[in-house]
């Protein structure tokens, strides 16, 4: 059984580690390639840091009507029934959450393989298994793990914000030469930079008080990132003076490069390799939970509801990790990936949608003071992103109800009962 383990700063810690990652030092010169200068890139990420404020709203009054671990596979459940929670959560837990693992400890491992002379993927596996026996620990134990990494995350953009003061901020020459990416890769990639936040809500069973510091966690999450991704811009765009290197892959390398020479590369480098780590560390720690959930409610096996004393769901645990490592193994998560992105979005829709039947199934809790012009904003962008993603990848779209056809088949095939209560 779950335990209440977790206070506020643990939550704050594990949301701030799960949204933080290597993303926004990727895609700060991206943002600026597909929109086509710093003033409208900075708008972009002001204004779909302002969205998410609204997604926030959303899954903070979702969280507060179900407080219970599995996130939002339990909205799902409450809002839909059994049959729509088997489909949604083992596409989750079984498909789309580990294809998600293992190409974050891949990333991590090819960074890592500039340094060790290893083939990536055996130091993929290798991490993944580390990353697996610190969450054995126990949920404290991850939780220590991920205040760690959090804290580098932090002072690695106090770093780069640093460093481009250092070099002196200049502006612009004039007009750069840049190869241009699409508006809606922009979009795309500021949105993504920003999400995780949500994530908490699989640890509602194990804080102390869900109902007040979730919401105080994804709120503050989401506007700790909006100032830190909004100062990491300013800082890179302004210390590398709008030249073509700050439109490049990772235009913070660039200024450590000139702060401090390769020494201060090469720093760099390993402190996005640690937030990398981290946003790995967190996969690990919270996406089990789904799984056992869905066993816990009768749309499982039952060994996957076992909790070890320290407070870790081993056996789903070991299920999640397994099919990560058989996805890096093969090589096929990139390419899983790529075809799953359609379902994930419909999957993200589906949990908005959830909002507004929890709420009247659930009416003792006020609404958010944001209802209904904030879920709704957040809504009408996921679903914008979702119709982006089928245009570009229209075999993406036929993969995905294939793997949710398969999925329909073995529910009504195994036809299992759902225990827990719908209301």
């Amino acid at each position: 059984m779950l335990k209440r383990r977790l206070n506020r700063t643990d939550a704050l810690a594990i949301t701030l580690g799960a949204v933080i990652g290597v993303g926004v030092f990727r895609n700060t010169g991206l943002v600026l390639r597909g929109t086509g200068g710093f003033v409208p890139a900075a708008i972009l990420w002001l204004v779909i840091g302002t969205l998410c404020l609204g997604g926030a709203s959303l899954y903070a009054d979702l969280s507060s009507r179900v407080p219970e671990a599995g996130g939002p596979y339990a909205y799902v459940r409450v809002a839909f029934g059994g049959r729509a929670a088997f489909i949604y959560g083992w596409l989750n837990a079984g498909v789309s959450l580990p294809a998600r693992q293992a190409a974050t400890v891949s990333a991590a491992a090819g960074v890592l393989a500039q340094w060790i002379p290893i083939h990536p993927r055996a130091l993929a596996i290798a991490l993944l298994l580390v990353l697996t026996v610190v969450n054995l620990g126990g949920v404290r134990a991850g939780t220590i793990a991920q205040r760690i990494f959090t804290t580098g995350k932090l002072a690695t953009i106090a770093i780069v914000i640093g460093l481009a003061i250092a070099v002196g901020w200049r502006t612009p020459d004039g007009a750069v030469s840049f190869t241009p990416a699409s508006f809606a890769t922009a979009v795309g990639a500021v949105w993504y930079t920003y999400l995780g936040w949500q994530d908490i809500g699989m640890l509602a069973e194990e804080l102390h008080e869900p109902r007040r510091d979730l919401p105080f966690v994804m709120f503050g999450t989401v506007l700790l990132t909006m100032v830190l991704y909004l100062g990491i811009h300013v800082a890179v765009y302004l210390g590398l003076g709008g030249g073509a290197e700050a439109y490049g892959a990772l235009p913070a390398l660039d200024v450590a490069r000139h702060a401090l020479g390769g020494t201060g590369e090469g720093l760099l480098r390993g402190l996005l390799l640690s937030s990398m780590i981290g946003v790995s560390a967190v996969g690990v720690l919270l996406r089990p939970r789904i799984a056992m959930a869905l066993a816990r409610d009768g749309l499982g096996p039952e060994p996957l509801t076992r909790v070890s004393e320290v407070g870790t769901p081993y056996v789903a645990m070991a299920v999640h990790v397994g099919i990560a490592l058989a996805l890096v193994s093969t090589g096929s998560y990139e390419k899983l990936l790529e075809l799953l992105s359609f379902a994930m979005g419909v999957m993200g829709l589906f949990e908005i949608a959830s909002y507004f039947v929890v709420r009247r199934k659930r009416p003792a809790l006020p609404p958010s003071r944001f209802h209904p012009w904030g879920p709704l904003a957040f809504l009408l962008m996921s679903s914008a992103l979702c119709i982006l993603g089928a245009s570009a990848n229209p075999m993406g779209v036929l993969t995905s109800f294939g793997i949710v056809g398969g999925i329909a088949i073995v529910y009504a095939v195994t036809r299992p009962k759902l225990r827990a209560p719908l209301a």
